[in-house]
């Protein structure tokens, strides 16, 4: 069955779910290509937490918090290559590792201990190319749960491919709404009939039988065409690799997550030779925006109609296998 209203519209179901499901998962934070070379650092907020992923000299990633020990303002935005952070406010200064590197006029303050004024560290962990962040500190390992997963996409070689477009969609909707529409293709028939539907038909697509910390959706092709694989590392890393001669990837980053709000970045993820070719790049950014247009209609759709009072839960098809194990992991964090 579907979910309950509640589920949706409900600011109290939402706020437990920030901190059973969002908080206490993995989450991902960065591409490792972002941050691949020494002095590289990404900035992201994760649920209003404002974290920096930074690269070190001696080749050493780090998550950090990038809020000032000081006074709290943050010391770093953006993207990009540097050595050190250095707070804006009161010229704190932080080396890449989040070791407090200078603090101006502190020698007189009794309380001043540098050692325990270093940017708070994150636990983080890599996998299939990602950057993983994990706030509160308390979930087990990423990387033993994600076995088989690994293993159905060792030909896609996620973990080679680059970051080539992104493209962002502001998206009034609650965010279980976009993973439950990403982890089926049952709808192939419907916004996409045009489109996804000529090439992976939606009644051909199945779930993966299994239980565990992510689910995977199969979309083999028709004739001519290229399989794709759907995953989601669970609560919200979105995937989708081909499987065509030169694999290609799209990545759904979440960000400034509300109740029914949240912003959507759609990360193109192509081999590096094509990511270094415009023409290339823009025919694949086209098709990815082509096909999220189609999903923002059924989307603010259902996020129109779950708030209505007269919304009540219905069956799941065999097609939205992928959908159940979502919501028995959700069940299984309230557990």
């Amino acid at each position: 069955m579907t979910l309950p209203r509640d589920a949706y519209v409900d600011a109290q179901v939402y706020a437990a779910e920030r901190e059973c499901v969002l908080r206490a998962g993995w989450l991902p934070v960065a591409r490792v290509s972002d941050v691949a070379g020494a002095g590289d650092y990404r900035c992201v907020d994760l649920l209003d937490v404002p974290l920096v992923v930074a690269r070190d000299a001696s080749g050493e990633l780090h998550v950090l918090s990038r809020v000032c020990r000081h006074r709290g303002m943050p010391v770093i935005d953006g993207s990009g290559n540097r050595g050190d952070f250095s707070c804006p406010y009161h010229l704190w200064r932080y080396g890449l590792d989040g070791r407090l590197l200078f603090a101006p006029a502190m020698d007189r303050a009794a309380a001043f201990d540098p050692p325990r004024c270093s940017l708070t560290r994150i636990a983080h962990e890599t996998w299939g190319g990602w950057v993983f962040a994990n706030l509160s500190g308390a979930a087990p390992p990423l990387a033993p749960a994600l076995l088989a997963l690994t293993e159905r996409l060792q030909g896609t070689h996620s973990e080679s491919l680059v970051t080539a477009a992104v493209l962002e969609f502001d998206s009034p909707w609650n965010w279980k709404i976009m993973v439950e529409n990403f982890l089926e293709s049952y709808h192939h028939i419907g916004p996409h009939a045009t489109t996804l539907q000529r090439s992976n038909p939606g009644f051909g697509t199945y779930a993966r039988d299994h239980v565990g910390e992510f689910t995977i959706l199969e979309n083999p092709p028709v004739d001519g065409a290229d399989p794709f694989v759907v995953a989601c590392i669970f609560p919200l890393t979105l995937l989708a690799m081909t499987e065509s001669e030169v694999p290609w990837g799209v990545w759904y980053e979440f960000d400034r997550i509300e109740q029914e709000r949240f912003m959507l970045r759609i990360h193109l993820l192509l081999p590096p030779e094509l990511a270094a070719m415009p023409d290339v790049v823009e025919q694949y950014r086209g098709a990815l925006q082509t096909i999220h247009v189609e999903d923002i209609a059924v989307c603010e759709g259902v996020a129109r109609g779950v708030r209505s009072l007269l919304y009540s839960r219905g069956p799941l098809s065999h097609l939205e296998g992928c959908l159940w194990h979502f919501h028995r992991y959700l069940k299984r964090c309230f557990d």
